[in-house]
Parts: structure tokens; C-alpha cells; sequence
């Protein structure tokens, strides 16, 4: 009737804590994945907004209640559900790996340099560049921590690329 401002399922607080991560194996347990995620009180969505899937596995996580509970408790249930399932990633993954040795996926995601944390990895169906093409891992690991001579560093020069 044009009075109602704000989506019903954001009334109270309307408080919407939500987290991009990704878990490429989980994201493969499906019916473990939503069990995690009704336990903690959270919901899934691709990183892209509410009716959206992912091929790369990065999800949104975000608190499924809204009315009736205090700004802390809305965080926490996020909090709880995204360790949760952090957890049964390592799990699923044998145990995650060193930091720095974690491959990145290519997308938007990636603003700066620094986002460029491991040997970035391409989804499928966005294979065609010159990067994919010619960055394999050997050259990853020669040049990763490289600087051109004014500074440039080879991060930020593939940055676009991913």
C-alpha cells in the first residue's frame, strides 16, 4: 500500500551482519553446508546479493533473525555460523593450508594488490585472458614478491588480470 518502507524480513533491528568467504568444499556438501547454516541461525546467498548462486565459491553469510534480539545476538549468530563452517572446511580440506600458500580466485573481489594473497586461479568460464594463458604456477612462485626496477611490483601488475 506504499506504506511500508523496508523489507519485513528486516524489521526490528534490521541489522543484517554478513561475511563474504570462501569454501569450495563445503560449497560441494550441500545438504552439510545448509545443516551448518539452519544449526547457527544463518542463511547462504552468492557474494552477488540475495537469488544469487556462485561458481566460485564464495558465499554470503549473513544472520537469519532479525526481530526480537539484540544487535550483539544478530552478529554472533553470523560469528557462530561462519566459524562453524570454517571449520568443516578444514575438515573437508584436510586441514587448510599456510596463508601463504592458498590459492586466490579471480573476480572482483580482488581490489588491491595485497588481495593477491596466493597463485591466482581463474573460475571456469572466465579462462580466456592472456593471464590465465601464461601465469602458471612456476612463474607465480619465481615472481610473486618481484619489483620492477621503479617499484612496480608484479602483484600490481597482474592485479587487473584477476
Amino acid at each position: 500500500m506504499g506504506f511500508i518502507t523496508s523489507c519485513p524480513t528486516n524489521l526490528g533491528t534490521a541489522l543484517r551482519a554478513s561475511v563474504h568467504i570462501h569454501l569450495p568444499n563445503l560449497g560441494k556438501q550441500k545438504k552439510d553446508f545448509e545443516a551448518i547454516a539452519d544449526k547457527y541461525n544463518v542463511q547462504i546467498r552468492g557474494a552477488h546479493g540475495e537469488h544469487t548462486e556462485t561458481n566460485d565459491h564464495i558465499y554470503d553469510i549473513s544472520n537469519k533473525r532479525r526481530l526480537g534480539r539484540s544487535e550483539v545476538a544478530l552478529v554472533q549468530d553470523m560469528y557462530d555460523g561462519v566459524k562453524a563452517m570454517i571449520d568443516a572446511e578444514k575438515q573437508l580440506g584436510g586441514g587448510a593450508k599456510p596463508a601463504a600458500e592458498q590459492d586466490v580466485t579471480c573476480g572482483p573481489h580482488l581490489k588491491k594488490p595485497s588481495d593477491i594473497t596466493g597463485f591466482p586461479v581463474f573460475p571456469a568460464g572466465q579462462q580466456g585472458s592472456l593471464l590465465f594463458k601464461f601465469l602458471t604456477r612456476d612463474v607465480w612462485n619465481k615472481l610473486k614478491d618481484e619489483k620492477d626496477k621503479f617499484g612496480y611490483t608484479f602483484r600490481e601488475a597482474i592485479l587487473s588480470g584477476c
